[in-house]
């Protein structure tokens, strides 16, 4: 098995750490990096300096997490990255030029989005502005080239389909 990275990606509440841990569980020998994990430590251990400027907290945090998952590709396995990941912020992934990288999109409605950000269950505050935000953001990986992306949108059922299809040809690759 060649050094594979696949970034799972999507605005707040869209469902990347449910499918990224999906994925690592199917897939035998995968190593999981959640970018949203060091963000919060660092958040919750230095509030009042990063307060107003969680954007670049979260920024340099996601550069070194996919510098990791290029580095530790090489080693074997495969390395999945769960977090919000804009195209313009794959550089630290790109700079191996032997590295075969892909990205999942996980792009539900904004309704479904802002439902899903107002569930007890979630772990963060609330913060729809985020929402909207970065669902606006992620719709331009509908024009990237140069990496495979694959976007799961559509209602639930059909995303579920294209995840079990994307899942599949995970499972066939080399």
């Amino acid at each position: 098995m060649g050094a594979q990275v696949i970034v799972i990606t999507g605005p707040r509440a869209a469902g990347k750490s449910t499918l990224a841990a999906k994925i690592h569980h199917e897939l035998a020998g995968s190593v999981l990096l959640h970018v949203d994990e060091p963000f919060h430590q660092v958040m919750d251990e230095n509030r009042e300096q990063w307060t107003g400027r969680e954007i670049e907290l979260y920024a340099i945090i996601l550069r070194h997490e996919l510098a990791l998952a290029r580095d530790l590709a090489p080693e074997g396995g495969r390395i999945i990255v769960d977090g919000t990941v804009l195209a313009n912020q794959l550089a630290p992934l790109l700079e191996a030029p032997t590295l075969e990288a892909s990205v999942i999109v996980l792009l539900p409605s904004l309704e479904e989005c802002l439902v899903n950000e107002r569930r007890a269950a979630r772990t963060v505050p609330v913060r729809e502005e985020k929402v909207t935000a970065t669902w606006q953001e992620m719709q331009g990986w509908r024009t990237v080239t140069g990496v495979p992306v694959q976007i799961l949108d559509g209602n639930e059922a059909e995303r579920r389909e294209a995840l079990a299809a994307a899942l599949e040809q995970l499972k066939q690759a080399p």
